[in-house]
């Protein structure tokens, strides 16, 4: 019985290996890279509805929610929670103490955006 399981492992494994072999990995490289570009434009959006927030309600804090953004812009609360980790690299979200609120540095955002300043900083990140 023994010999039979480890013949039957190594039908598996080449099997395996061939499909890897024929799989396409530039496909996956410009699937990888189109996501990055969907994060980056979700980036934008994200902070325009900061944005948004601070005008309205002229708090020195922005705070959004994960669920509430995913809601919004019918996306993933993974593909939400990875935009704002972007932004926390580029200093323009902060993590709070309880785990689906983040904080948005917006208020002297409008005049990084009329300079395009987010534009290049995200960009710069994706390549």
């Amino acid at each position: 019985m023994g010999s039979r399981w480890v013949m039957q492992l190594g039908r598996i494994r080449e099997v395996v290996s061939q499909i890897v072999s024929d799989f396409p990995w530039s496909a996956v490289r410009t699937h990888t890279k189109a996501r990055e570009q969907e994060l980056e434009q979700l980036a934008y959006a994200v902070l325009e509805f900061g944005k948004m927030q601070y005008q309205l309600y002229r708090n020195e804090i922005t705070v959004v929610e994960v669920e509430e953004l995913a809601f919004r812009f019918r996306e993933t609360k993974r593909a939400i929670t990875r935009t704002l980790e972007l932004l926390e690299q580029h200093g323009l979200a902060e993590r709070t103490d309880l785990p689906l609120l983040w904080k948005l540095h917006v208020a002297d955002l409008d005049q990084q955006s009329r300079g395009g300043g987010f534009v290049r900083l995200i960009r710069g990140h994706a390549q």
